[in-house]
């Protein structure tokens, strides 16, 4: 086998994975993680990596002290965003090569359990 041959059965691999990831990005839509607290007076929601996307306060929550909010802000910030990478990593552990979702976690993303994870059926019993 030429390296032209080789060469093109890596770009045929490569478009396939890509299409393989598109298709899947569309069936699941955006990854985020999401996390409440216990009287759903406060949610967070994130991006993979952590990046706040929104964060909801009922009303009433403004009565409490500024910081008890923004700590319950920053707890759940940190739940959702690991949500968001486990449902990130579990996404693209199908399409990606073992190394590509392992080089995640340098970035920032590492594959944490949470409870958005697809493969994680815990929160089913609670």
């Amino acid at each position: 086998m030429g390296n032209e041959d080789h060469v093109q059965e890596e770009l045929d691999r490569l478009g396939r994975t890509v299409a393989e990831t598109a298709a899947r990005a569309g069936r699941i839509g955006p990854v985020t993680g999401v996390a409440s607290s216990a009287d759903s007076m406060v949610t967070v929601t994130v991006s993979p990596g952590g990046m706040l996307r929104s964060v909801d306060i009922k009303p009433a929550v403004l009565a409490r002290h500024p910081d008890e909010v923004a700590a319950e802000v920053v707890r759940l910030a940190a739940r959702a965003t690991t949500a968001a990478n486990s449902r990130m990593h579990s996404s693209l552990r199908s399409v990606l090569p073992p190394k590509a979702t392992e080089s995640l976690a340098d970035l920032g993303m590492p594959a944490g359990h949470g409870p958005d994870d697809p493969d994680d059926l815990s929160g089913v019993f609670q």
